[in-house]
């Protein structure tokens, strides 16, 4: 009886040590600027789209933003493809790219980097 209380300690311990883990990464992820949303408020304070479970890194003076996914380069791309459908495609003589009021989206960039993905946006 006695060894058979001490299993279940055990147990009740590690149950606990991977309850503590999952709620500390769910509230890491939570903290994030972008993790469970699809969109980000840039620099400049426009909005922008970014795919959901998209985890931000840092954005630039340059309107450029950084974000990492765990979701295939090509989903990436679809969802990526399909808010753009959504602008208005432009060319002048020195860019082209996507507008929408007053939000100009040069360039969505999708990076394998091997177990993740890397989303640079080029905005202004």
């Amino acid at each position: 009886m006695k060894n058979m209380s001490k299993k279940k300690e055990i147990v009740l311990i590690v149950c606990g040590v991977i309850l503590v883990i999952l709620l500390g990464i769910i509230i890491f992820l939570a903290s994030n600027e972008t993790f469970f949303k699809t969109k980000y408020i840039g620099v400049t304070n426009k909005e922008i789209f970014v795919p959901r479970f998209s985890y931000f890194c840092v954005d630039s003076g340059m309107h450029t933003a950084e974000f990492k996914s765990l979701k295939s380069k090509k989903t990436l791309e679809k969802e990526i493809s399909n808010y753009l459908e959504t602008l208005s495609y432009f060319v002048d003589t020195e860019t082209t790219g996507y507008k929408k009021d007053d939000l100009t989206i040069y360039s969505y960039t999708v990076e394998d980097k091997g177990w993740f993905r890397q989303i640079l946006v080029t905005y202004n």
